[in-house]
């Protein structure tokens, strides 16, 4: 398998994939009548309370514009600053029941358009995809990591090139080809 093979496999994949994420949260954001910073705010906060400090850091603005932004989604009830018990200085932010729903909302809708594209597949098409997925994203995490875990433990089914061959000629109907016994991806 050549680079150029595995370069238009991962552009094609990253095409269709962002143009369903951006044209899917610009719609509902903009029904919601959010920033995508806000909503990202909103995604971040949707895996644990944190302070403003914390909240800047994690998406690289300073502490004022933060508040500004979460000013507007307290406006709209969908976030809650709270002091931290023992510091008067510091404030937490957590997301309201509302702010909850509008996140689950974003991730079942990106979870139907998931599954409704993966229900071309067979079933054990969607079990390697969805592994596969599992050890992308642990493998781009692990760039921005400092200390890189193991990656995730449930191991892919077992795809040989022999049964790979075999699934695709039973699709296409084609006559069996030779299999390349060793896979070797290169990147640049």
């Amino acid at each position: 398998m050549g680079a150029d093979y595995v370069h238009a496999a991962l552009d094609g994949f990253v095409e269709v994939v962002s143009r369903l994420v951006i044209e899917h949260h610009h719609r509902r954001v903009a029904e919601l009548e959010l920033t995508m910073t806000q909503a990202q705010i909103l995604r971040i906060l949707r895996k644990e309370p944190l302070s403003t400090g914390r909240l800047a850091a994690e998406l690289r603005i300073s502490a004022p514009a933060v508040t500004q932004l979460t000013d507007r989604l307290i406006r709209k009830s969908l976030i809650d600053r709270r002091p931290v018990e023992g510091d008067r200085r510091m404030v937490l932010l957590s997301l309201t029941a509302h702010g909850k729903s509008v996140v689950d909302g974003f991730r079942h809708h990106r979870n139907e358009v998931f599954s409704d594209a993966l229900g071309h597949l067979s079933q054990r098409e969607r079990t390697d995809v969805i592994e596969a997925l599992k050890m992308v994203s642990w493998a781009l995490g692990a760039a921005s990591r400092p200390t890189v875990a193991e990656p995730p433990s449930a191991p892919l089914p077992s795809r040989t090139p022999e049964r790979l061959a075999e699934a695709s000629n039973a699709t296409t109907g084609a006559k069996p080809t030779p299999v390349v016994k060793r896979l070797r991806m290169e990147w640049d």
